[in-house]
């Protein structure tokens, strides 16, 4: 035999005392760490969507001012008679 009698007989001792420390552990340790962690997670992920937000609208502008100076550069390459078409 592996174990001795004094070790079988205390093993189940040893075994609840292990686990209802790593319980009574994870209870006031680490799940008020996971509720605080989920807030900071959702504070985050708000502020991330704000500045996708202004990205995206920075960017549009952008996109905006570029295409008015595409245009403009068009009309200034054209012919006279040409732009005469383009404005009828």
């Amino acid at each position: 035999m592996v174990l001795g009698h004094i070790a079988r007989t205390w093993l189940p001792y040893l075994n609840f005392t292990v686990a209802t420390s790593a319980l009574g552990f994870q209870m006031g340790v680490l799940y008020p760490w996971h509720e605080e962690l989920d807030h900071e997670f959702k504070k985050l992920k708000e502020e991330h969507k704000t500045l996708l937000q202004v990205y995206h609208e920075a960017k549009l502008k952008r996109l905006d001012e570029l295409e008015q100076r595409v245009l403009k550069t068009e009309r200034k390459q054209q012919w006279p008679w040409q732009r005469a078409a383009v404005q009828a």
